[in-house]
């Protein structure tokens, strides 16, 4: 690129026309001839050449010879050129250009550049952005137009080649110069199984405001028909939202039947952020549409959609939330009396009160709710949980003594074998001790903060007969360290464990002074029962034995490349591992990352799995990507990804195969992901980057 001349010195006005070169001839009273090394500035335009007839009168320049020109937005070098610096329009002829902002530069047989305008036009042209001696791409065009003002280029009858080798003609096309939103064609899709055969997505991106657009997405997949989809987004000072949509009519797969899917989403405040609306709404055709067209088992096994209206508000002294909550059950193997009950409305409301040390302290929170669900037992539950509290708080402990009692009441409409009114009263006690120490230590050169956080929670609460009370919408907490310290072991308000018991658990922390990021975090935890329980869910039975499982949580970051984490239950009784997760991240570079994890729930769904993933370059230019996600207890692949991806300074290509479960039924499907983008212009296949970010933890896109 050629380097640019300025002003001999700052004191110049900017609004002069300085020149220099070898020799001057006057040729007549307007015009003046300059030879030899050119150089030519006037305010932000400079140029250099071999000669330059110079009009004063029309304040023209006629460049000849080995000549440069210098724009606001564009760079040219050619063999003759024109300029008027009045209407800033100039012309070169047969020349190289860059643009300033942007790689972008090719060749021109012509440019037409309108600086007032902001836009050149540049005809029998090449245009790439990969650097001089390694263009790997570029497209030629009969026509460029380059408007800055909008920040886009527009090509008419463009031949795209790669490695010199022509792979496709566009008779118009248009492109960005630089991030800037824009109505126009977005990247289509193009993507292969075994199941669905070819997919192709066309999406067209509508720039209706600053702060709502539009996505209309045609879509063929080769063995179901033509489908349209979309997005619609809007955002506002005080609310954001989405809409998005398919609909397939008469799917060749499907008996010529409609098939669809919706979902609207919308978000609000208001009251200067003191109140909050949420919506949400689901709805699909059939249970197949997600197996069909979802590209993983957690898509695909969806057996209900979700639709509610929920808001909330809180200031300093109350919480207040109220809720519309309905289903669609999409699974017809599910009876209507297993689909969740519908919540018609709810209304929770909780005080705020600050809580002060050696005062007593008033906590109360109300709930009404009417459950509704065809053939099955329905009905409203109100209850009313109050308690009082004496805390004792300093900054190195927490005792907190509370007395609570748990009021309910249920009025049932449809009864079954239920009575039609239902009253439930439970008293407890509580006492939660709470201990924060800590000390200084120098470990391995590191200088430390390691904190001994014993918790000690006693919990009594008698036995109350609940056998005829119906389950709305209680069950078991997955039990954890943090549910070690809960009040209930019941999730739900249908419920209330019977117990005599002491939860003890004890967290350690190490934190590393100079950096401030916390090195490793242990604890332990365990529940003693003084007395067995008896209260349980139907078709369940309650605790047995005199000790819960012990809970062990252990995670690290001893360095900012590798973390792990490890938690485990283990059964005393048995002496069984009943629940394991363990986890390690390995990042040694920005580009690279390396997941490791192994799960087991002997307790309810029986898993056995590892799952291995990776980011990993190979060279400069090339990294490998994949995952394997293998059953131990069938001895079975569940999933595999393998992929290249090759990146250079204008282009890079993304290959990725997949075999995995679609379905619950464990069938599985082969999909072939493909994404190649030639930067500077957009991707091809952007259905790759997202994929891998959800298979591969950590991973991000480099093009």
């Amino acid at each position: 690129m050629p380097i640019r001349p300025i002003y001999s010195n700052i004191r110049t006005d900017p609004r002069s026309t300085e020149v220099r070169s070898d020799s001057t001839r006057i040729v007549d009273r307007r015009t003046t001839l300059f030879v030899g090394n050119v150089e030519f500035v006037h305010g932000d335009q400079s140029a250099v050449a071999d000669e330059v007839l110079y009009d004063q009168d029309a304040s023209t320049a006629n460049l000849e010879g080995r000549t440069s020109l210098w724009g606001p937005g564009l760079i040219w070098q050619g063999e003759k050129a024109f300029f008027n610096l009045d209407t800033k329009y100039g012309k070169l002829e047969s020349g190289q250009y860059w643009l300033v902002d942007s790689p972008a530069r090719g060749f021109a047989e012509e440019i037409r550049e309108s600086q007032r305008e902001k836009v050149s036009r540049l005809f029998r042209v090449d245009y790439t952005t990969c650097p001089e001696g390694a263009e790997r791409w570029k497209f030629s065009a009969s026509k460029i137009k380059l408007d800055r003002n909008n920040d886009r280029g527009y090509a008419t009858n463009a031949l795209l080649k790669v490695l010199d080798v022509p792979v496709f003609y566009f008779p118009y096309m248009s492109f960005p110069l630089s991030d800037k939103r824009k109505s126009g064609f977005l990247t289509p899709t193009f993507g292969s199984s075994t199941r669905a055969g070819t997919d192709v997505r066309i999406p067209y991106y509508v720039n209706l405001a600053p702060n709502y657009d539009l996505i209309v997405e045609p879509r063929i997949v080769s063995e179901h028909g033509m489908m349209l989809g979309g997005e619609a987004r809007y955002l506002t000072e005080h609310a954001r939202g989405n809409l998005n949509a398919e609909f397939l009519p008469s799917d060749n797969l499907n008996n010529g039947a409609n098939r669809y899917v919706i979902r609207f989403q919308h978000q609000q405040s208001f009251d200067s952020g003191h109140g909050g609306m949420y919506a949400l709404y689901e709805t699909a055709s059939d249970k197949r549409y997600f197996e069909d067209f979802g590209n993983s088992l957690a898509v695909s096994s969806q057996v209900f959609l979700d639709r509610r209206i929920q808001t909330s508000y809180v200031n300093n002294y109350v919480y207040l939330t109220g809720l519309l909550q309905d289903y669609q059950s999409i699974d017809t193997a599910i009876p209507g009396w297993a689909n969740p009950y519908s919540r018609l409305p709810q209304v929770y409301a909780q005080t705020m009160m600050p809580m002060v040390s050696m005062r007593p302290y008033f906590f109360a929170s109300s709930e009404v709710t009417y459950f509704d669900r065809p053939d099955s037992v329905t009905g409203a539950r109100v209850e009313v949980l109050p308690s009082i509290s004496l805390p004792w708080i300093k900054p190195y402990a927490l005792i907190k003594p509370t007395l609570t009692l748990r009021q309910a009441n249920y009025m049932l409409t449809n009864t079954g074998n239920f009575p039609g009114e239902i009253s439930r009263t439970i008293p407890y006690f509580s006492v939660d001790s709470q201990f924060f120490l800590e000390r200084r230590l120098d470990l391995f050169g590191l200088k430390m903060l390691q904190t001994f956080e014993p918790r000690a929670y006693y919990l009594i609460v008698p036995k109350v007969h609940q056998h005829d009370i119906p389950i709305f919408d209680t069950a078991m907490y997955d039990f954890s360290f943090l549910t070690l310290f809960l009040d209930n072991r019941f999730a739900g308000r249908d419920r209330v464990g019977d117990t005599n018991q002491l939860a003890m658990g004890l967290t350690s922390r190490f934190v590393g002074l100079d950096s401030g990021r916390e090195l490793v975090r242990a604890s332990l935890g365990q529940i003693y029962y003084f007395k067995e329980p008896s209260v349980a869910l139907p078709n369940t039975v309650a605790p047995s034995h005199s000790t819960s499982d012990l809970i062990g949580e252990l995670s690290s970051n001893l360095t900012e490349d590798l973390s792990a984490r490890v938690t485990a239950l283990w059964d005393p009784n048995s002496s069984d591992i009943n629940k394991a997760a363990l986890t390690l991240r390995y990042r040694p570079t920005a580009r690279a990352v390396v997941n490791a994890s192994y799960r087991l729930n002997r307790a309810v769904t029986d898993v056995d799995q590892t799952d291995f993933s990776f980011r990993m370059p190979l060279t400069d230019t090339l990294a490998a990507v994949g995952r394997w996600n293998y059953s131990l207890k069938t001895a079975q692949t569940l999933e595999y990804v393998g992929g290249l991806e090759l990146e250079s300074c204008c282009w890079g290509l993304r290959l990725v195969t997949r075999r995995y479960i679609f379905n619950a039924q464990g069938q599985f499907d082969t999909a072939v992901f493909v994404q190649a983008e030639l930067k500077g212009l957009s991707g091809y296949g952007r259905g790759a980057v997202s994929f891998l970010r959800k298979s591969v933890p950590g991973y991000e896109s480099y093009f």
